[in-house]
């Protein structure tokens, strides 16, 4: 077992436990309003060809964490205008087409997509991004799965009263 894959999954947890708290809400009564919380498992593919989730302490290179985003709704009223963001962590890479939302609602990853625009930028999938050829010309190219640092869902209606929204998305441990 590597050395450093403790380490790898201490850091996917740290990351995703401040994701919690940096889903955008329409405002701070709505924050009051919205019970959340986050779990993880480590996806394994048994001898019948069957994913189970496991928990343990430590992951090695090119294991599969799935990550689970709940949130509640536990005012008297629907919540409208969330929407859901967590990090792809350092030393992970995404799993497109992995995401789930229990509700319907619009995915993106962000990343580096522009090199003459500052910071990084949301897109859908497939998503494309902008690189300088070897003449220095900008060229689009698919965006790779480990240029994605994070993902969000934007709810498509309010959360109703009383209503879970799950949201989840998949890493390999690089």
């Amino acid at each position: 077992m590597s050395e450093c894959s403790p380490i790898r999954r201490r850091t996917a947890i740290t990351a995703l436990t401040i994701a919690a708290a940096t889903c955008v809400f329409a405002n701070a009564a709505v924050a009051q309003a919205l019970e959340s919380d986050f779990s993880f498992a480590i996806i394994e593919t048994n001898a019948q060809g069957q994913e189970q989730q496991i928990e343990r302490d430590d992951v090695e290179p090119g294991e599969m964490i799935e990550y689970t985003l709940r949130h509640e709704n536990t005012s008297d009223a629907p919540l409208a205008g969330l929407v859901i963001r967590a990090p792809v962590p350092v030393g992970v890479t995404l799993k497109p087409a992995a995401e789930f939302s229990s509700v319907p609602a619009r995915f993106e990853v962000q990343a580096e997509l522009d090199p003459e625009q500052d910071g990084l930028e949301w897109a859908a999938l497939p998503a494309m991004r902008r690189v300088a050829d070897a003449q220095g010309a900008l060229v689009e190219e698919p965006l790779p799965n480990n240029a994605i640092v994070a993902v969000r869902w934007t709810l498509d209606a309010p959360l109703a009263a009383g209503e879970t929204a799950l949201n989840g998305y998949r890493v390999q441990v690089n």
